[in-house]
């Protein structure tokens, strides 16, 4: 794609002057991707990238938010999935609305940058750089997940046959049975470079590889559930619990109390509800992340993207609802709650010292079906696996619509011509995880940032994540309320422009409460509190880290305005003009 502009347009490269106009001709490279995605790539690209260790550990996130969990038809994380879901769907419509006239990689930042007067740039780096941060904080959330899944399938076999090797499948990876140290890095390192062979695919065999993945690992949910209503009991699971898991299910019920997590009913007050809310959000995010690649997309670019995006959050919403609580119910729904606050709040009584991951629990109430049990699980354990190329994929996207508008340097969105990829900017992401992986596995870190031992833990991971997605979660509602009336040009033939603002007024209703009560309020409640030092609680929960993360941000952007500015380039044009295809 070529732009003319006067020298000071864009700061391209001079190729000649415009006949009688005294212009110089300016050339601004095109992107290089290529689109090559299908609607069914894209479906699969979504479904990937939201269910990572969720699909077998749906049970073990009811207890994440440490509230009370009951039942009411739903469960409360069921009923928190199908509200999470139904607000989606307007997110859905803005996404689809917004890159049917901007069809380009880099999803909201894109959007954002576009559509904001004046200060549009600044929020839209700041937005997608904590997305990014954000989202290879989850991959190192995950990279764990996938470790524990293989210990978990190991059990599974050590429990059908009885081999010592497999019974002490706890000790893989892991040191004094906790994957950390040299073993779990060694694990994180294995698993990276499996990442890291299918990521470096040119585009079109890369989404064949994931797609393929993805719908063998659905296959595995499909016969988790059938099978797992068909060949086990509850009672099945209250008689084997003690002689594999050396707890009994009162034990289970009695540790849900103690954490506070036993519920009676559905409580939908937001300061409780809300909790629950967020965790669920974070495990939707991703559903929506074909926008990211929408310069990869074939055919009608709207209703390519909202087939993907609502396919997936369709999946998403069964998955965390009915699919999950129909199978806890089925083992004994309090009992299941229990284990996993007792996996969240690290209980030295953990059965069998793991997580309560759906073909465990399916093992212990049938063990003369492990083998079926184990299948899936190795099923289960593609997704998180799955996950993290499709973060890598999806963040480079974001780092090469960065390069293109002179946001980092230009090198590190530069596209491979024969893998069409921007392999700088995955290398560099794929770098983050690792030393997020050595932050994890390592005392590297002051005590006082990283409590209590100077690692970074998945609780405290996934709560910083979570904060740093504000914006992502929230910008697409200003952009949807504001686009009609800052960029008419753009929106001419938009499809729902008409109703847009109405409906990105509802999407900030939502996020705003979410936000307040999940977010801003335990820590404005926190720092009032006595309980703890402001720094020891802001370093417990992450939010230094988030503080840190939005502080480089900044630092980049002036740092990379600044050298704009003394190359010349108009940065108030550039930004005018959508990117380059």
């Amino acid at each position: 794609m070529t732009e003319t502009t006067s020298p000071a347009g864009l700061g391209g490269t001079p190729t000649g002057e415009l006949p009688g106009a005294g212009q110089r001709l300016f050339v601004r490279r095109s992107s290089g991707l290529v689109r090559e995605v299908s609607i069914s790539n894209a479906l699969f690209f979504n479904t990937a990238a939201f269910v990572g260790g969720g699909v077998g550990w749906v049970p073990v996130f009811y207890a994440l938010a440490f509230v009370p969990v009951g039942l009411a038809g739903l469960s409360t994380y069921g009923w928190a999935s199908v509200i999470v879901g139904g607000f989606c769907v307007l997110l859905a419509i803005i996404f689809a609305s917004l890159v049917s006239v901007m069809p380009r990689s880099g999803g909201d930042y894109v959007f954002t940058t576009r559509l904001l007067p004046r200060i549009g740039p600044f929020v839209g780096w700041v937005e997608s750089f904590t997305l990014v941060v954000a989202s290879l904080s989850i991959v190192a959330f995950e990279v764990p997940i996938f470790l524990r899944n293989l210990q978990i399938t190991g059990r599974i076999i050590g429990i059908g046959t009885g081999a010592g090797f497999f019974e002490r499948a706890n000790h893989w990876f892991a040191s004094g049975g906790v994957i950390t140290g040299g073993w779990g890095f060694l694990g994180a390192l294995i698993m990276l470079a499996i990442v890291l062979v299918i990521v470096v695919q040119p585009t079109r065999r890369f989404h064949r590889i994931v797609s393929t993945l993805a719908v063998l690992g659905l296959v595995c949910v499909v016969l988790m559930f059938v099978f797992g209503l068909l060949l086990t009991s509850g009672s099945d699971v209250a008689a084997n619990l003690p002689k594999y898991g050396g707890a009994t299910v009162a034990e289970l019920v009695k540790a849900s109390h103690t954490n506070g997590t036993f519920g009676s009913g559905v409580s939908f007050a937001p300061l409780v509800f809300s909790f629950m809310l967020a965790v669920v959000l974070l495990n939707f995010i991703g559903f929506q992340y074909s926008a990211y690649i929408a310069g990869e997309v074939r055919g009608n670019i709207s209703r390519s993207l909202l087939i993907a995006v609502l396919g997936a959050l369709v999946v998403a919403v069964l998955m965390n609802s009915v699919y999950a609580d129909v199978l806890a119910r089925h083992w004994g729904f309090n009992a299941q709650v229990g284990w996993g606050a007792m996996y969240w709040s690290s209980d030295p009584h953990l059965p069998l010292g793991q997580p309560n991951s759906m073909p465990l629990v399916a093992a212990i109430a049938t063990p003369g079906a492990w083998p079926l049990w184990a299948v899936v699980s190795l099923g289960v354990t593609l997704f998180p696996l799955l996950l993290c190329p499709v973060y890598l994929m999806f963040c480079s996207r974001i780092m090469l619509a960065w390069s293109l508008d002179r946001q980092v340097p230009e090198w590190l969105g530069r596209v491979d011509e024969k893998r069409h990829q921007p392999m700088n900017a995955l290398y560099v992401a794929l770098a983050i995880c690792v030393l997020f992986a050595l932050f994890q596995n390592f005392a590297l870190l002051p005590h006082s940032i990283a409590p209590p031992d100077g690692k970074l833990n998945l609780v405290s991971t996934l709560w910083f994540s979570i904060l740093m997605a504000f914006l992502t979660w929230f910008m697409p509602g200003i952009n949807g309320l504001l686009a009609r009336f800052t960029r008419r040009d753009l929106m001419a033939n938009a499809p729902y422009k008409r109703i847009l603002p109405y409906i990105a007024v509802v999407w900030l209703a939502f996020a705003g409460v979410l936000y307040y009560f999940a977010g801003f309020k335990p820590i404005v409640d926190a720092l009032s509190s006595a309980k703890e030092s402001t720094l020891n609680y802001f370093n417990r929960t992450g939010i230094t880290f988030t503080i840190g993360a939005v502080v480089l941000a900044v630092l980049i952007f002036v740092v990379m305005r600044l050298r704009a500015r003394q190359q010349g380039i108009d940065t108030a044009m550039m930004f005018r003009e959508v990117p380059p295809d």
